[in-house]
């Protein structure tokens, strides 16, 4: 299959974007479920609840991200996300992360492909109650979000030498 976008930009985003599952277990690498709860400070959210929250984003992306490609320019209505909500609703301090870590990467593989196969893909536009948003301006948001988070495990790593 051949790459149809023109722009290296692009084309380096979408990599960066495919990235973010595998940036992700790095992170989170060796660690046991003990080690999953551990927190950067108290009140702060544990390493299993970071990885829960990641993913959940990931998941209202990914279909803002397909009705984009699909219906570029018609308007999308967002959804409330508390993530406070969705943590202690989908019980996030009590669930594993293996299966979800299967699920964000095939999200982002898919929606890498998406983008790497259709015409304009990232120049394609959502509507929504705030204005308007491109699929890269989505998926930068997506890279700096996983990568945030990611950070806030990687220091939660450094303060309990883990």
């Amino acid at each position: 299959m051949s790459l149809r976008l023109t722009d290296n930009d692009n084309h380096e985003l979408i990599e960066k974007y495919k990235r973010g599952p595998s940036e992700l277990l790095q992170a989170i690498a060796g660690l046991n479920d003990a080690e999953m709860d551990k927190t950067r400070a108290p009140g702060k959210w544990s390493m299993r609840e970071i990885v829960h929250h990641i993913i959940d984003c990931d998941m209202n992306y990914f279909q803002i991200n397909r009705y984009a490609l699909a219906d570029t320019g018609s308007t999308f209505f967002f959804n409330e996300f508390n993530g406070d909500v969705w943590n202690s609703k989908m019980d996030y301090k009590n669930r594993s992360i293996e299966l979800e870590m299967r699920l964000f990467t095939m999200m982002r593989e898919y929606i890498a492909y998406l983008c790497t196969t259709l015409p304009n893909s990232l120049d394609r536009v959502l509507m929504h109650e705030h204005g308007k948003a491109t699929v890269h301006a989505a998926l930068e948001h997506d890279v700096q979000h996983a990568t945030h988070h990611i950070e806030q495990i990687l220091e939660t790593r450094r303060l309990h030498n883990l």
